[in-house]
């Protein structure tokens, strides 16, 4: 079975930034990504997308409520099941 615990990366949104204005970063500083603010975020395993949510606010903490399960997480949860 799944005994071990598998870190996710949940993904707000991109954006690109020259060198120059990486070293021009200072607390406070906004940095704008390319992702609505209610869009949503992508989930991924071992550098993987397996699965898209939207973000919720759970007990004051962040969360990702799971919209949509990519079919290749599905197989491979199957094939590792047997």
């Amino acid at each position: 079975m799944f005994a071990d615990p598998n870190p996710l990366r949940i993904e707000v949104g991109r954006t690109w930034l020259w060198s120059q204005d990486v070293a021009r970063l200072e607390a406070g500083a906004t940095v704008v990504l390319d992702a609505p603010v209610n869009g949503d975020m992508a989930v991924h395993l071992n550098g993987r997308l397996v699965a898209r949510g939207e973000p919720v606010v759970v007990e004051g903490r962040m969360g990702v409520r799971v919209r949509e399960v990519a079919a290749t997480a599905r197989r491979a949860a199957r094939g590792r099941a047997k």
